[in-house]
């Protein structure tokens, strides 16, 4: 069966029959549904209309129309993946589906410690609504609380808690199909289930992760397993003076990763990191040339700051929190002497206010401190993230670090570069920032961008994100057996959505009947 030829009208108009016409919006009022950070032309991914439907029905019913008038759809949660393309479609003229209206927390289980949350909630709203449900457990958050809980762990983000790592705190799922058919996931598919969000396996093949960075499905309802509130918690900043110190900070924390000392993700960040979170670069350097020598010391002496900066949390009752920080401080002690170990203990019942700010997100407080970023340049600011997965070696980590600087600075933009790490690797979070209002410097940053892809995957690393210009090159780069995953998306796209109704391209996964929309991959 061919696809229906678009017909966006008889669409706009059956979408207002479902949502009604003040949840429909079409051109003159898509201002807010451009990327906010382009990385050329702004309309290169453009969005012909927005729908914003209020129910999993609506969502269910807007899904079929757009199959029977030949629409692509984009999903979007809330819509703030900033620096991976905001809330633009990879298909120009896609229809947005805007799930912000939907937005409730649905549950907050006290004694089984989960919730079940739509995906309209951000960050900001499931914190508060779990500090009032007076249930003694945490959120977890990334460093901007506006996002959406789901969209965030659909995308793999990451938080600062023991439970930092999003995706794996997942436990159900309620996702409409490309047909509009709607399926639970797990013990969800039993009518009445009990256990829906506290055991993932169900009954038969797990699905569950197929609509993660997905197009096959639009989550409507997800699962989450919450983090315990401990009786105390110490936060942990350790601050080295040389760049080469960055391979032993990275080997002396693995083993206490590894093994359970440190329990939340830890992150490792440069003096520019700190310095964008703050202000714009025009305070250390009026130019846009690449930073002079001793501007990054003079940002370390101002913020009281290593030239690598390690940030961690223990957790647990007072005498776990104090071995924990012991066992710690002798590891580092012994590998990095002249290694500066602060340690801040807290509370487990402690107030905001009583948190130092940079600290807050290790106890799930949301906040927005890192929104700065963006405007290190000054005038209307930008960035495009540049994010591959690394082991949690050292030495490893230091050579790319070195070979990322280079690129970076021949390319004329400041390496600013942080590490996360989670489990058994580490995410190499890399910000290529630019002023937008200067055409040059964004085509000069989209190219860097560009040109690393292939040359990280050229020594064994790929990309666990990716902006929406570069997602058929990213995933060009997972070639294995010529490409096998890449087929076997392909097929599962087929599957369930031959005439690409939901995000056509998204993560480089097209429908046989729209390859020629791929870009054609190389390195």
């Amino acid at each position: 069966m061919s696809r229906t030829q678009p017909d966006l009208e008889a669409f706009s108009a059956a979408a207002i029959a479902i949502v009604g016409e003040d949840a429909v919006l079409s051109r003159g009022h898509l201002d807010e549904y451009t990327d906010p950070f382009p990385v050329g032309d702004p309309d290169e991914f453009a969005t012909a209309a927005v729908v914003r439907p209020g129910s999993v029905e609506e969502v269910s019913q807007i899904v079929r129309s757009a199959g029977e008038h030949g629409i692509h759809l984009w999903p979007i949660s809330r819509g703030r993946n900033n620096g991976y393309g905001g809330r633009s479609p990879r298909t120009p003229g896609s229809v947005v589906i805007d799930l912000s209206r939907m937005n409730r927390v649905l549950e907050i289980d006290p004694v089984g410690g989960t919730a079940l949350v739509e995906p309209g909630v951000s960050f900001a709203e499931f914190a508060e609504a779990l500090r009032a449900s007076g249930a003694p457990f945490w959120a977890s958050v990334p460093d901007l609380s506006w996002g959406s809980v789901i969209g965030n762990a659909l995308e793999r983000g990451l938080g600062y808690t023991e439970y930092g790592d999003h995706n794996s705190q997942v436990c159900g799922m309620e996702v409409v199909l490309a047909d509009g058919e709607v399926v639970r996931t797990g013990m969800g598919a039993m009518s009445g289930s009990r256990t829906w969000q506290l055991y993932r396996g169900g009954f038969g093949p797990a699905v569950d992760g197929i609509f993660a960075q997905s197009n096959l499905g639009i989550v409507t309802k997800m699962g989450l397993w919450l983090m315990p509130a401990p009786q105390a918690w110490a936060a942990v900043d350790i601050g080295v003076s040389e760049f080469d110190d960055l391979e032993q900070l990275i080997d002396t924390v693995r083993p206490l990763k590894f093994n359970g000392t440190i329990q939340s993700t830890v992150v490792i960040g440069d003096p520019i990191g700190v310095a964008a979170f703050s202000g714009p670069r025009s305070t250390w350097q009026e130019d846009h040339g690449t930073l002079a020598p001793g501007v990054q010391e003079r940002i370390m002496a101002h913020y009281g700051v290593g030239r690598w900066t390690m940030t961690f949390a223990v957790y647990g009752d007072d005498e776990l929190v104090a071995a924990r920080v012991a066992a710690v401080r002798r590891a580092f002690s012994a590998s990095l002497p002249l290694a500066t170990v602060t340690v801040t203990n807290y509370a487990g019942d402690a107030s905001t206010d009583d948190i130092a700010p940079h600290h807050r997100v290790r106890a799930g407080i949301p906040g927005m401190y890192a929104e700065k970023l963006s405007y290190w340049f000054g005038g209307r600011g930008g960035h495009v993230s540049f994010a591959p997965v690394l082991p949690i070696d050292g030495a490893k980590a230091l050579a790319q670090v070195r070979e990322l600087q280079e690129r970076f600075n021949a390319a004329g933009f400041d390496y600013c570069g942080a590490f996360t790490i989670t489990g058994r690797s580490m995410v190499h979070v890399t910000e290529v920032l630019f002023d937008r209002d200067d055409a040059e410097q964004v085509a000069r940053g989209r190219t860097l961008v560009r040109d690393l892809i292939g040359t990280v995957a050229d020594d064994g690393y790929g990309e666990y994100r990716g902006h929406v210009a570069f997602m058929d090159r990213i995933a060009g780069t997972f070639d294995w057996n010529d490409g096998a995953l890449g087929r076997l998306h392909t097929r599962l796209k087929d599957a369930l959505d031959p005439h690409g109704v939901l995000a056509p391209g998204k993560q480089g996964v097209w429908p046989s009947a729209m390859q020629d929309h791929r870009e054609t991959p190389s390195r």
